[in-house]
């Protein structure tokens, strides 16, 4: 099990195969700066209940730190709020795959992103509970 504030390796969404099933089957919302995909299934015994990805199109930020930098913070600002998260998803029985996809033109702070995070998770665990 690991530390309940950690981001590890096997918690990201890397696979293709995974990533596709997402955007072809999976539902969407909107909260600014974000457009939101996630698919839940049940879960399976050894699988991670919680799978994470992060997208910044290179068409809206040709610079890489630029792109570097939105995703290292909204990944923190994950990070924080993914235990209670990950809690329900074990009481619910389920496995969410979550991708975040960054679509402003132009860069926000850490605390201009917050609220935008917070009203992610609040719609997920309501989405949850039905």
């Amino acid at each position: 099990m690991s530390k309940p504030f950690s981001l590890n390796k096997y918690e990201r969404l890397k696979s293709k195969k995974e990533i596709d099933t997402l955007f072809l089957k999976g539902k969407a919302f909107f909260v600014f700066p974000y457009k939101v995909f996630y698919l839940l299934h049940t879960l399976q015994p050894e699988s991670e209940p919680l799978l994470f990805g992060i997208t910044v199109p290179k068409r809206n930020f040709k610079k890489a730190v630029d792109r570097n930098r939105l995703k290292r913070v909204s990944r923190e600002l994950y990070r924080v709020r993914k235990p209670v998260l990950k809690e329900l998803l074990i009481s619910n029985n389920q496995i969410l795959h979550l991708m975040l996809v960054y679509t402003h033109h132009k860069k926000m702070t850490s605390a201009e992103i917050e609220p935008a995070i917070e009203n992610i998770f609040k719609k997920l665990m309501a989405s949850m509970r039905v």
